[in-house]
């Protein structure tokens, strides 16, 4: 590592260094999002084994780790801003492989579920710091491409999560993919210790703590922002239904693990991704001229791939079900770039990171932790009514109603923004 570690006459670090960080930082967030989601491919099984209900289900995928993330998420952006954010990346990354790890070793229900509890505390101090880390190390003008970078590297988790799970259940068993998993992940957090400098932050000074009533002054129209992040954690109910899809697939078509696996990589992660690039780019050309233009997208293409999503669950053949996901989550996912802009939009400059985790917050908690739990609560009740139903099917397609008031959400904070532009002009 000695002429990676190389800086430059200026004492900066070298190009090659930097790009070594952040692959490793990639790395992090590549693992983070893998073992976030591949809990997913492993519900089938474990229901069985536990004999659980659907509504433990749901709070195995989305409860235990959403809410308890979201708890802890800004104390330790917090501490990110005022510590070593490599020791707290590395702790972290330790920390959330180890109880990923203890995941494989449960015996029963509450042990995997505090498990899961252990993985979200864990992945929650890892994203901000890692912002945190990647700002200090790259100068402004390079900053959009490493982000970009990151990012690129952490939705291929997301797929990896979906692929690799589907591998690992059908050929070493939901315990031991989690056994591997949280090995990988130790051995690679102590390289990332050991090769990983704490940069010289870019702002020495620590930034102020502000009263409450003026950090809500700083986040702007008030009832503006209140919808956008109601919108946001309507939305994430996409997220509620994903974490669902291979227990479906599954029920449904009786697919084998690493089918379902491949096909939701295809359908799932891989179109969002190119909806993302695709509606940041329309972004570039019209947020410029109008402000409530993002929010009339956003409000558009979530109702467009809303009835896709619901084809997906009327499909009769697995080929079918998994195109429509396909168009659903291409539309869907060209919302989340410009809804960003909008997010910024409405804020000071010096609160653009306190809305950030806000939303993010909402998103999570409401989106990947309530969502699954009232998805299996809604199949449970379904399946009492009617044994032979398939009341996960029913359950899945009423992620609809949250998704279209999300749509009509976003449409009304169109209209508001335009609204407060015409009082200021």
């Amino acid at each position: 590592m000695g002429a990676i570690m190389s800086t430059n006459s200026e004492g900066a670090p070298s190009s090659a260094y930097r790009t070594y960080v952040l692959a490793a930082l990639s790395t992090v967030g590549l693992m983070n999002n893998v073992d976030r989601v591949v809990i997913y491919m492993f519900l089938q099984p474990i229901k069985k084994e536990f004999l659980l209900s659907d509504t433990e289900v749901g709070l195995l995928s989305g409860a235990a780790f959403a809410i308890m993330a979201g708890i802890v998420a800004i104390p330790l952006a917090r501490l990110a801003d005022r510590g070593n954010r490599k020791w707290l990346i590395a702790g972290c990354f330790a920390a959330w492989s180890f109880f990923t790890a203890i995941c494989g070793a449960a015996s029963n229900f509450a042990m995997l579920m505090l498990a899961r509890v252990g993985v979200g505390i864990g992945e929650a101090g890892s994203p901000p710091a890692t912002a945190s880390m990647l700002g200090d190390y790259y100068p402004r003008d390079l900053r959009s491409r490493a982000f970009a970078v990151f990012t690129a590297t952490t939705a291929i988790g997301g797929v990896s999560g979906w692929v690799g799970g589907g591998l690992l259940v059908q050929a070493v068993g939901w315990r031991n993919g989690f056994f591997i998993l949280g090995a990988i992940g130790l051995v690679l957090a102590l390289i990332f210790h050991w090769t990983v400098r704490e940069p010289t932050r870019v702002d020495v000074k620590p930034p102020a703590d502000l009263p409450a009533k003026g950090v809500l002054a700083e986040l702007g129209d008030l009832r503006s922002f209140a919808m956008l992040t109601a919108a946001m954690a309507l939305a994430g109910f996409v997220g509620a239904a994903s974490s669902w899809l291979p227990s479906y697939f599954a029920r449904t078509f009786n697919l084998p693990p690493i089918q379902v696996g491949l096909g939701l990589g295809l359908s799932l992660g891989f179109p969002f991704a190119i909806g993302t690039i695709v509606g940041g780019q329309l972004g570039v050309r019209h947020v410029r001229n109008s402000k409530s233009w993002a929010a009339r997208f956003a409000a558009v293409s979530m109702a467009m791939g809303t009835p896709f999503l619901v084809g997906c669950f009327l499909a009769p053949t697995p080929m079918l079900a998994f195109g429509s996901l396909f168009v659903s989550m291409l539309l869907i996912g060209a919302s989340t770039g410009p809804i960003n802009v909008t997010v910024q939009d409405l804020v000071s400059p010096h609160a653009r990171a306190t809305a950030i985790a806000i939303t993010s917050i909402a998103l999570l908690v409401f989106g990947g932790g309530l969502g699954p739990v009232l998805i299996g609560a809604i199949s449970d009740w379904l399946l009492l009514r009617d044994p032979a139903a398939n009341s996960l099917r029913l359950a899945l397609m009423s992620t609809a109603i949250p998704l279209l008031a999300a749509s009509v959400m976003y449409w009304l904070l169109g209209r508001r923004i335009d609204a407060k532009q015409l009082e200021l002009a």
